[in-house]
């Protein structure tokens, strides 16, 4: 004989089961959006889309934003040493930046990397009377962060302060600059360090991809084309270290200051801790002419799922009116979303995640470059696609008077991006100044920029598709023939192309 349940027992059974045999289900009412959607118009397990959602983008007309740049206070020192003073009291913050002209187009061809072993120890080896150890304890109690480094023509010293600690701090910042104190095994201890950088660059295939394309467009030996290697780092010293640091000097260099700062007061501390300080003049620098570029395909064999494609050519010279419509086509080509090469290699053909180009300025001639990653068994479709937007945008498929209005809003509303923190200013106007642009460079960027036809960017464009680079970076078995696109090399080793 079955028991029966006992009292609340047999009830919540009888209910449980009474629950599966007759389902409900469960009602979701969209809430209508204020302004959008006046009442519910049925019942739906997912909210709509407002209607402003189903707009193109494409189509939105903006104004162009208004701002205006606030500009530095510029002063020079007697012993030439410019200055750059812009305040901001929004937060009690002061940041002090040294811009000094003195980069890795400066070594010597078997000295690669002194640059660069000379800025990363003015802030990791002591400075002034104090040992390495001694400035890490004071900065830390400060809550102060130094960095340095350089890159290819010039170095920098950052030092972001407390506004509270702007007086006691200075000081060591001027040791920095000026007396930084090279010990011995924080020398090592940095050496080390970028051997390992040199040792482990070969693990990331997008860096790969980069410096070959580097080597490829300005010749594997020129000043923008070598790189540091085991050997010329492993040959420094810090005798030379120093004696390269000795080429800092006051006339060539500038100082940034930006932030929580009263200007009567800093003056006289500025004066105090840099009117003494002479140093050195920077190496001279001959910068050749531009090699003559060809056509061609570099392969760099390495197993990946994703080969990593770029393509490159000269960009442009500094201070040249091409900047303008060349930057615009390259909007036109490269732009997240909008651009030709995004749309056609990843929308249209489903060939990569995501396409781009952008194109840069340099002393003789910057660089463009554009590039994807896809399988490696699609490289030669993806090609296809690549070599020809870049090289019907200056010829049978000029831009048209829609894709500059686009690609015009894009450029001159991201401008200001570029001016989001005082130091990021008052630095870009240092940087323009050091490099020889006019003083209203930035002022006019945004009228210049808006003044270029589609005709001229049209025709700018044409040298996007001459003489292209063509690098890959991946396994040649599943990559096929790719001769078709220029003459092809093999190279396993970076490092050793010549």
């Amino acid at each position: 004989m079955t028991p029966s349940p006992r009292g609340g027992e047999g009830l919540a059974i009888l209910l449980l089961l009474t629950a599966c045999a007759t389902p409900v289900a469960p009602q979701v009412v969209s809430r209508p959006e204020p302004g959008l959607i006046s009442t519910p118009t049925r019942t739906t397990f997912i909210r709509q889309l407002p209607p402003a959602l189903a707009i193109d983008p494409t189509a939105i007309k903006a104004e162009p934003l208004d701002f205006a740049i606030k500009q530095p206070e510029i002063l020079a020192l007697e012993n030439g040493l410019q200055l750059y003073l812009l305040e901001d009291h929004t937060a009690p913050l002061v940041v002090l930046r040294a811009l000094v002209p003195v980069g890795a187009v400066d070594d010597a061809p078997e000295k690669l990397g002194l640059a660069s072993l000379t800025a990363a120890l003015v802030t990791e080896g002591g400075a002034g009377a104090r040992t390495p150890e001694v400035l890490d304890e004071l900065l830390e109690f400060h809550a102060a962060d130094a960095s340095s480094g350089s890159n290819d023509e010039f170095s920098t010293v950052t030092l972001s302060v407390r506004a509270a600690d702007l007086e006691k701090l200075f000081p060591v910042f001027a040791d920095l600059v000026q007396r930084p104190r090279f010990d011995p095994a924080r020398f090592e201890v940095v050496t080390t360090r970028m051997l390992e950088g040199i040792r482990r660059r070969e693990d990331r295939p997008d860096a790969v991809a980069a410096r070959a394309l580097d080597k490829a467009i300005f010749g594997p030996t020129s000043l923008l084309g070598r790189e540091a290697t085991e050997a010329t780092l492993k040959s420094l010293s810090l005798a030379e270290v120093k004696k390269l640091h000795g080429s800092w000097g006051a006339k060539t260099s500038r100082l940034v200051i930006t932030g929580d700062f009263d200007p009567k007061g800093l003056r006289p501390l500025i004066e105090q801790q840099f009117g003494a300080w002479k140093g050195g003049a920077p190496p001279p620098r001959a910068w050749p002419a531009p090699v003559p570029l060809q056509r061609r395909v570099i392969i760099v064999p390495r197993k990946l799922a994703q080969a990593k494609v770029r393509l490159g050519t000269w960009g442009f010279p500094r201070n040249t009116p091409r900047e303008f419509p060349l930057r615009l086509a390259n909007t036109t080509l490269g732009t997240f979303g909008v651009g030709r090469l995004y749309r056609e290699i990843r929308d249209v053909r489903g060939l990569a995640y995501s396409a781009f180009s952008s194109v840069s300025a340099g002393p003789t001639t910057g660089e463009f470059v554009a590039g994807f990653d896809t399988r490696p068994e699609q490289v030669a479709e993806a090609l296809e696609v690549a070599t020809r937007i870049l090289s019907e945008v200056g010829t049978s498929a000029p831009l048209s008077e829609e894709e500059l209005r686009v690609s015009t809003d894009i450029a001159i509303n991201t401008f200001a991006f570029r001016f989001d923190t005082p130091s990021r200013i008052a630095f870009e106007r240092a940087t323009s100044d050091l490099f020889g642009y006019p003083k209203d460079y930035l002022e006019t960027w945004r009228t210049k920029m808006a003044a270029v036809t589609a005709r001229q960017a049209s025709e700018a464009a044409r040298q996007f598709g001459d003489a292209l680079q063509i690098v890959v970076v991946g396994p040649p078995e599943k990559i096929g023939d790719l001769s078709r696109f220029g003459p092809v090399t093999v190279i396993d080793d970076v490092e050793q192309f010549r």
